[in-house]
């Protein structure tokens, strides 16, 4: 067995060095840590809101590849701020894109999902706060799903925005929530309370707060502690291949459609009125 203080101390090295590397000088955009369960702890600090950019999914895809080869116990995937797990993706990188840039984008967003839905550890989110569009997809990637109760909302609101989910987006929700629950959630936008969600399966407990998200997915982490972990990855994978070999066999395909609708004039024109009334938002609450 591993000695995990060891294995803590060696994993907690390798987080500082890969944290230096995903940001620019100041805060970290991820927070690494584990406990002397083994088990690790992988925090989203990107202020204010935790937008998925290209550097925060490759530093969470870091470091759970870190943890995979440390052989860590599992991971949760949680928030620093107090309402918000993220937003989503970062509109930035949509907005009027450099073509180079964008594809970083789309990749970073594909290789973040698949590392997280295929990962050989046990995969888990203490969801504290809001978690919308890409930050929702990115949560039902993971192996289990808790949510704090109160203000926090789960959901993809893509059709308010006047864009239809991907395909893949519409067959990963079905695979946790059924059909008929995913085509409600897909075509109404609606954001659902932990309370809603758990009854639909989107999320699988409801929390009463961070702490308790947290301790609710070691609990569900732990629940493997006597099972072969290469047996569990073995059956895990094997459930989930006809989803994973259909993900790499169109992933050029999907990335050609994900970047042929960020670069629609008429996506670009409704992103841009919408960057403008935020800016002005902006401007009125600070006037």
């Amino acid at each position: 067995m591993l000695h995990w203080r060891k294995v803590s101390k060696e994993v907690a090295r390798v987080a500082v060095k890969t944290r230096c590397l995903s940001s620019a000088p100041g805060r970290p955009l991820v927070e690494l840590s584990i406990d002397k369960e083994g088990i690790a702890t992988v925090q989203m600090q990107r202020a204010p809101v935790n937008s998925l950019n290209v550097e925060l999914m490759r530093a969470i895809h870091d470091s759970v590849s870190d943890l995979e080869k440390d052989k860590c116990k599992g991971m949760i995937l949680t928030s620093a701020s107090p309402t918000v797990f993220s937003a989503g993706m970062d509109l930035m990188e949509l907005h009027n894109p450099e073509i180079k840039r964008l594809e970083e984008f789309s990749s970073s967003m594909f290789d973040i999902i698949l590392k997280l839905f295929s990962s050989s550890i046990v995969t888990t989110a203490a969801i504290n706060g809001y978690s919308g569009a890409g930050a929702c997809v990115v949560a039902l990637a993971l192996d289990y799903r808790t949510m704090t109760t109160g203000k926090a909302k789960i959901g993809l609101n893509d059709t308010a925005v006047g864009i239809s989910p991907a395909q893949w987006i519409a067959e990963l929700m079905t695979r946790i929530m059924g059909k008929r629950n995913t085509e409600y959630a897909l075509t109404t936008s609606h954001m659902f309370s932990a309370e809603q969600a758990v009854k639909v399966g989107l999320i699988d407990e409801v929390a009463t707060d961070k702490t308790d998200a947290v301790q609710r997915c070691k609990n569900f982490i732990k629940l493997h502690d006597n099972i072969v972990p290469a047996v569990r990855n073995q059956t895990k994978l094997s459930l989930r291949k006809d989803f994973i070999t259909d993900f790499k066999g169109n992933r050029e395909q999907n990335l050609k459609n994900f970047m042929n609708m960020i670069m629609n004039p008429a996506f670009q024109n409704g992103i841009d009125q919408y960057v403008r009334s935020l800016k002005q938002k902006k401007a009125k609450s600070t006037a």
